[in-house]
């Protein structure tokens, strides 16, 4: 091996070994910092009550609202993302040319990147206000609004992920079964869906993932009410409830420990989904064979 590229490899792998000892320092740090609000109340208390005052005295340190205003935004927009997205990774696969195929697809990727404070903006102004006329509400901030926007910002990732695994078996399985005399819509029915399901499953859980995490476009249009989430209701979200108060709270208050112990929550629901993520694309490989 050449100097140079024993170089590259040393690089590369101080490079994975420090973003992985960045993210065990950020783990035990959140933790560190979230486990002294057990001094203040009990664990169940902090996950299931549905109080929420931490400037009171006693201060009532409950997250439940903010833990299911997570889970019922980031479920709907899945919901929403996944079935549309899969329909467009299909159309593009199999129904456009390659041509067009990449370009729609740059496209599709630039979406990602646009900055998520623009889709709160667009949702602030637009969704919003469409909400609260057709539902006639007195304001449309709600967690329909948070799940629509959400929903367009996943796109992108089901998009990406259903036309690679499109590509796969296009790729494995494609020639044989032209060969055997299939058509395309027979090849789409009998080999693409069926290896798609577990890429679909994959998709929904990078996407709630992806979801459960954002912030501001979440919180430009959920509303921030620390209450029950309900479809047409306000709502806020463990991010949104993060970062509208971190400013605000006391060094080394319950205030303070409880937000932090509200992000380590969050962290376990991310590494919960990166863990089904790589079980279901083991699963997959295993099954296939690839």
């Amino acid at each position: 091996m050449k100097k140079s590229e024993r170089f590259i490899q040393y690089g590369v792998t101080a490079g994975a070994w420090f973003v992985i000892g960045l993210f065990v320092f950020l783990f035990f740090f959140i933790c560190h910092e979230g486990l002294p609000v057990g001094e203040e109340t009990d664990w169940l208390t902090f996950l299931f009550s549905q109080t929420w005052n931490p400037l009171g005295n006693p201060p009532e340190l409950g997250i439940f609202p903010m833990i299911c205003g997570s889970l019922y935004v980031s479920l709907l927009a899945v919901l929403l993302a996944v079935p549309v997205g899969t329909g467009c990774a299909l159309f593009l696969s199999f129904f456009v040319s390659a041509r067009i195929r990449d370009i729609l697809l740059a496209f599709i990727d630039m979406l990602a990147g646009v900055p998520s404070v623009i889709f709160g903006f667009i949702g602030l102004t637009v969704v919003v206000n469409r909400i609260g006329r057709i539902f006639e509400l007195a304001s449309g901030e709600s967690i329909l609004a948070a799940a629509l926007v959400l929903a367009v910002m996943l796109l992108p990732f089901v998009v990406s992920t259903c036309v690679e695994s499109i590509g796969e078996v296009r790729r494995l399985y494609e020639g044989a079964s032209l060969a055997l005399g299939a058509d395309m819509m027979y090849f789409i029915r009998r080999l693409v869906i069926p290896y798609m399901q577990n890429a679909v499953i994959g998709a929904w859980i990078l996407s709630f993932a992806r979801a459960a995490g954002e912030t501001m476009a979440v919180m430009m249009v959920m509303g921030n009410a620390a209450a029950a989430p309900r479809l047409l209701d306000k709502g806020e979200s463990v991010p949104a409830l993060i970062a509208l108060e971190m400013g605000s709270a006391e060094y080394g208050s319950p205030h303070y420990e409880a937000l932090y112990a509200a992000g380590a929550v969050l962290l376990f629901l991310l590494l919960l989904s990166g863990l089904l993520l790589r079980v279901v694309r083991h699963k997959k490989r295993s099954s296939w064979g690839c």
